[in-house]
């Protein structure tokens, strides 16, 4: 199993649930085929009192050459 965590960058906007959810988002699709196990949102309070959420998420990779359970399996090509 992998994981990462996310945070909007350091600043304006840093406490933007909305935004944080879409640059999340985003890193799941540039990783491709993954199958998601679970993300966890933290809540941290910077030291001027500002909240800076951040998204941990928790995959895998899925096998793209194994068949999925719902497709049925293809004949095997007979040997001549």
């Amino acid at each position: 199993m992998h994981h990462f965590t996310q945070n909007n960058p350091e600043g304006i906007g840093q406490d933007s649930v909305p935004a944080l959810l879409r640059r999340v988002a985003t890193t799941i699709e540039e990783l491709g085929q993954i199958e998601v196990y679970d993300l966890i949102m933290h809540s941290e309070i910077t030291d001027d009192g500002t909240n800076w959420p951040s998204i941990t998420v928790y995959f895998d990779y899925t096998q793209t050459d194994e068949p999925d359970e719902d497709e049925p399996e293809e004949d095997a090509p007979a040997v001549i």
